[in-house]
């Protein structure tokens, strides 16, 4: 069996399913619209959580409230990109109005840089942790938003033997939804 995994945009993801060019996609529920011809497994559901860096005043606290992030840089991903993020993050500051992102990074680990660096905080799902280690401070979001969810996509009935390996070996890893605790942010990933 042969894996090879990429770190691609969802719209990267979804247009090399619908080309052929990849036979699986590791990613957040993109919007339905996007999954047209395509299918969508669950696979696991992540807490929204705040990064920060070590010495940000949210640092301190235990959790942090939607109202807590008013005025502040919010670091993200670029629109073009993940158009899901930014609808996922709109959906987050309802009734409130929704913070700019005010930088955009294409990966998580230039994201992590740039909260780590002081130049603004990040809503993430949780896991990111896990890239960041100790070099930021993760906290919970309360009340606790709508989890994240994340699954695979692939084209309706044209699953290889291999992906459907790689399938069901995902199935049995359960990352596990907490409040923002230690998992895996692995899952900007593609098989060719």
């Amino acid at each position: 069996m042969r894996i090879v995994l990429h770190d691609f945009s969802t719209e990267e993801m979804l247009d090399g399913l619908r080309e052929n060019e990849l036979q699986l996609a590791l990613l957040k529920h993109p919007p339905n619209k996007s999954l047209r011809g395509l299918t969508f497994e669950e696979l696991d559901r992540f807490a929204v959580c705040v990064a920060t860096n070590r010495t940000h005043r949210l640092a301190r606290a235990r959790q942090v409230g939607l109202h807590d992030l008013a005025g502040e840089r919010l670091i993200g991903y670029p629109r073009a990109g993940y158009p899901e993020y930014h609808e996922w993050l709109a959906s987050r500051f309802v009734p409130l109005a929704s913070p700019a992102v005010a930088e955009e990074h294409e990966s998580s680990l230039s994201l992590i840089a740039a909260v780590e660096a002081g130049r603004g905080v990040a809503l993430i799902a949780q896991g990111l942790e896990s890239l960041a280690g100790s070099r930021l401070k993760i906290r919970a979001l309360n009340p606790a938003p709508a989890p994240v969810v994340v699954g695979v996509a692939y084209r309706k009935g044209k699953i290889t033997a291999v992906a459907e390996k790689f399938v069901a070996a995902l199935r049995r890893t359960r990352w596990g939804l907490s409040a923002c605790s230690k998992a895996s942010d692995s899952y900007d990933s593609v098989i060719p």
